[in-house]
């Protein structure tokens, strides 16, 4: 038997999340700055190519400081993707990463 939800233009069942359409946004973020304070240490990965899609990669890790004997906490992390790894050197007044 035929729901009548479905004949009637109601939804008789909630659409699961991966099937939901989300909106897309006018706006577009061109720029962030953000403060990190305080930090306890910096980590940037080494380049890598990225199998699955070819490009490179590399991250930025920002660790909080150590507190009370605690292991740091992960402040923030940055992706970065290049077409080549020549885009991802980050340089430095000392040297390139």
């Amino acid at each position: 038997m035929a729901d009548q939800a479905f004949f009637e233009g109601r939804q008789s069942t909630p659409i699961p999340v991966a099937h939901q359409v989300t909106p897309v946004s006018a706006l577009a973020l061109m720029a962030a700055r953000m403060e990190c304070n305080p930090v306890g240490s910096v980590y940037v990965t080494p380049i890598v190519q990225d199998q699955s899609i070819g490009d490179y990669v590399r991250e930025i890790r920002i660790f909080s400081a150590p507190a009370g004997g605690a292991e740091p906490e992960l402040l923030l992390a940055v992706r970065l993707h290049g077409l080549t790894a020549k885009q991802l050197e980050i340089a430095t007044p000392a040297h390139v990463i």
